[in-house]
């Protein structure tokens, strides 16, 4: 298992399904990336942004909505990848497409998507 304490190399993963969870975690050790997982019920006040500058959290946990937590997040001197993992991409707010640092990744997907969006951002 590679594991490094760059924060380049390193992921927080934060979704609801505990076996989504865990496919996530494997597929970024697969791709060279130390996983942080975040139970969201913890809340996402505290998440150690400053152990990784990749963030892949499911759209579902965003409360009150992605396109706010996002906008809360570029509030931060955080200025990582947020990776959105969603049911329904064509749900999501209109202005979160495309914007800086932000990949939306529709499930099902593989952990190829998401090494490969990870890595267009930090190669």
């Amino acid at each position: 298992m590679p594991t490094t304490s760059t924060p380049q190399a390193s992921a927080i993963v934060v979704v609801k399904d505990a076996a989504l969870a865990s496919s996530l975690e494997m597929a970024l050790q697969a791709g060279g990336f130390q996983a942080i997982v975040h139970d969201p019920g913890r809340g996402l006040a505290n998440l150690p942004l400053d152990a990784a500058m990749t963030l892949i959290v499911e759209d579902r946990v965003l409360i009150p909505n992605p396109a706010v937590f996002v906008e809360r997040l570029r509030s931060r001197p955080w200025l990582g990848l947020v990776v959105l993992v969603a049911g329904d991409a064509g749900a999501l707010p209109a202005g979160l497409v495309g914007a800086d640092r932000v990949t939306i990744l529709e499930m099902p997907f593989l952990g190829a998507d998401l090494i490969a969006a990870i890595h267009a951002v930090w190669p």
